[in-house]
């Protein structure tokens, strides 16, 4: 067996027997490993709170011949997350994104640029609650780290570069927009003026969405764009969206 340092997410932890606990990890430079604590529900003293879900920790494991579940042999924590508890919107937000990075990652495949996302947003999420925008530009942040991200610049069939105001008619089922000649004979949504600049500025971080209706069309057009090209049911989305939006 070999022993690895490494940074890490705590995405999970769940019950196993009376005193070990399951924990999902999501690491910097090995990418997403399920891990076992030994002891760590009998004796607080074990790992101190470290392993607590959302916390940022640098952990040393145990592993076997590079696969299977590893064998977490110490903890300490680097960022906690104290703060998330504060309001539903905070706990419900990080929820989400730990689920989205756990769902749509394999096993031991490293994404630098992903746990970066993910450390930022619950960094984010400890201090403020966040807003539609905000959640969002992580979401289209980690869809592009993933190569899922939705195309709002130019005409997904033709290429087509398009001012703003043309920016009407969106394609879950190409993945962006299309412009007006092609609108014609694709299936696609036709949107509301402004909506397409807002998703833009929301993916710059550069503000966020006039009107509450306009925040409720771009979560529909997030919604369908994903149930097609991703075909996920995200359980801690559904709660989100039931006690946040």
């Amino acid at each position: 067996m070999s022993l690895h340092k490494d940074e890490a997410i705590v995405l999970s932890k769940r019950a196993y027997g009376e005193s070990d606990r399951i924990i999902h990890l999501f690491t910097r430079e090995t990418g997403k490993i399920s891990a076992i604590a030994k002891g760590a529900g009998k004796s607080q003293k074990r790992f101190m709170n470290t392993l607590e879900p959302f916390n940022h920790i640098r952990v040393e494991y145990f592993e076997k011949h590079g696969r299977g579940m590893v064998r977490i042999d110490n903890a300490d924590l680097l960022g906690p997350n104290d703060g998330i508890e504060m309001s539903i919107r905070r706990a419900c937000s990080a929820s989400f994104f730990a689920e989205f990075v756990d769902r749509l990652t394999k096993e031991r495949e490293p994404h630098d640029p992903l746990f970066t996302a993910l450390k930022e947003f619950i960094d984010l999420a400890r201090t403020k609650d966040p807003d539609y925008a905000e959640i969002l530009h992580y979401q289209l942040l980690m869809l592009d780290i993933l190569g899922y991200h939705p195309n709002f610049d130019t005409c997904v069939y033709c290429g087509t570069a398009m001012d703003e105001a043309e920016k009407l008619h969106f394609s879950r089922e190409r993945g962006g927009i299309l412009c007006g000649a092609c609108a014609r004979s694709l299936p696609h949504r036709r949107c509301t003026q402004g909506l397409i600049p807002a998703f833009l500025s929301a993916k710059a971080m550069q503000g966020g969405f006039a009107t509450h209706t306009l925040e409720h069309e771009a979560q529909d057009v997030m919604e369908g764009f994903l149930a097609y090209h991703i075909d996920i049911d995200f359980k801690s989305y559904r709660l989100l969206k039931t006690l946040v939006f």
